[in-house]
């Protein structure tokens, strides 16, 4: 179990890792929100080992935990703004990325600091379960130039797809459930599932670079001279 939470810990760096690597190829606003998510995740991840294994300070931890969530709800928000064609249902996300941080505040103000609220993950796992399906009918009804498979946002929403799907259930009930075995079986099935989102995430990465590329071989100016 402690090589399988090291090796989440390891991939969860590797999409940030990858922005980097590519990072000249990081031209749209889109992905330009998901290289900032990247890094403020790692940045705190980062943060939240050291409070693990040097301060050992559980309400700082739980604290970073909550800070991450909102992090990460704030920018899918964005980045699906960015994505949806329908400017109506844009301003949803601004709107839930505002109620979401708000909630997450108070509910850090109520709760015990040393305890922590699983409520924020369930709300979270169900809005993006509701927003990715919809984004890929719109995707499927609206965009022909190109298969949606060669679209870095496509290996983004079936990453959080897989991620939101595969912990939901146990984010609704792990308030509930003490038991060992339950507890021990339900961090393997989320490092499991981590794992899958951030190998995902990475393809996204490297899909972007290779649209990237080939927008500016498209772009290059041709030069012709005929001489008769």
């Amino acid at each position: 179990m402690d090589i399988l939470r090291n090796l989440t810990y390891l991939t969860e760096a590797l999409p940030c890792i990858f922005c980097i690597v590519f990072r000249k190829k990081i031209n749209t606003k889109d992905f330009k929100v998901f290289f900032i998510y990247t890094s403020l995740f790692l940045t705190f991840l980062l943060l939240r080992l050291y409070v693990r294994y040097y301060i050992y300070s559980p309400p700082l931890k739980i604290l970073i935990i909550r800070v991450i969530i909102v992090i990460e709800f704030v920018s899918l928000c964005l980045f699906y703004y960015y994505n949806i064609k329908n400017k109506y249902k844009k301003w949803i996300f601004l709107t839930f990325g505002v109620l979401f941080c708000l909630y997450s505040i108070y509910d850090y103000t109520i709760t015990p600091k040393d305890d922590f609220n699983y409520i924020p993950l369930v709300i979270e796992s169900l809005f993006f379960l509701l927003v990715i399906p919809y984004f890929f009918y719109e995707n499927m009804r609206y965009s022909i130039e190109k298969p949606v498979y060669q679209l870095p946002s496509f290996w983004i929403s079936i990453a959080f797809l897989i991620y939101f799907s595969g912990n939901f259930f146990q984010f609704m009930y792990s308030k509930y459930y003490t038991d060992p075995e339950f507890i021990a079986l339900s961090n393997m099935v989320y490092d499991i599932v981590t794992i899958i989102k951030d190998l995902l995430l990475c393809i996204a990465v490297i899909v972007n670079n290779q649209q990237q590329k080939q927008i500016s071989a498209s772009n290059i100016p041709i030069s012709i001279d005929l001489k008769f």
